[in-house]
């Protein structure tokens, strides 16, 4: 979609927005939970705005691999908040995988110069940053007890949709972009926002069923088929 003309920013607005306009439709019976915790809800759309967008810019403008790494720092941030909102404790061995994973982004950060293995670029901040909203959306997500996986999801679709269109707004060309979409775009538009569609169900149900810092080690696994992907 970079290639067709259209931005990270705007390519997050449409495909979130394709996904959540049949989700207003599909779930508009459960609208009644968003009574239950209205705020929480909020928190995490905006949490998980900041995260995709983050991730997405990183992921355009970065070296994959790395931002991969500064982005799967998220262990370290979903300890620090599930201990505070949760009152999880990761227990010895969640403390050991934890630092097992922050052991393998350093070396693999590492620079034969003697740098330091931290973040260099603004894609490498983002990336870093959009971790810690990751965690934070994935922590509340856990924290909204009673709410349904859909509604949660419908709240993260809309937070990706309204940061997405603030970003595209203010740093890029929609109008220009949208013109000169053609039919292979646009498909890629539907086949992406149909894949967010349904992860974003199945992540929301496994998240409430899983503890937040078992989650997170599990999500782990994305390094490798994003390193594969690259």
């Amino acid at each position: 979609m970079q290639a067709a003309g259209v931005g990270g920013a705007l390519s997050s607005f449409l495909t979130y927005l394709m996904a959540l306009l049949p989700a207003l439709f599909l779930f508009r019976n459960r609208r009644a939970q968003l009574r239950k915790a209205p705020w929480l809800l909020m928190a995490m759309a905006i949490a998980a705005g900041f995260c995709n967008l983050g991730y997405v810019l990183a992921m355009l403008h970065g070296e994959v691999v790395r931002v991969m790494l500064l982005f799967y720092l998220a262990p370290l941030w979903t300890l620090l908040f599930a201990r505070l909102l949760l009152g999880e404790k990761a227990g010895p061995a969640g403390y050991g995988v934890i630092a097992l994973s922050l052991a393998g982004a350093a070396v693999m950060l590492w620079h034969p110069g003697g740098r330091w293995p931290l973040p260099y670029t603004i894609a490498e901040w983002l990336g870093l940053g959009a971790g810690m909203a990751f965690a934070l959306a994935n922590v509340l997500s856990r924290k909204a007890v009673g709410i349904d996986a859909a509604i949660k999801a419908g709240s993260v679709w809309a937070g990706v949709t309204l940061v997405g269109l603030v970003v595209t707004m203010l740093t890029e060309h929609p109008v220009q972009a949208l013109a000169g979409m053609d039919a292979r775009a646009w498909l890629l538009v539907a086949l992406v926002a149909l894949t967010l569609f349904c992860v974003n169900l199945v992540v929301q149900f496994g998240l409430a069923r899983v503890a937040a810092n078992r989650a997170i080690v599990i999500m782990l696994s994305e390094l490798v088929f994003a390193a594969a992907s690259s």
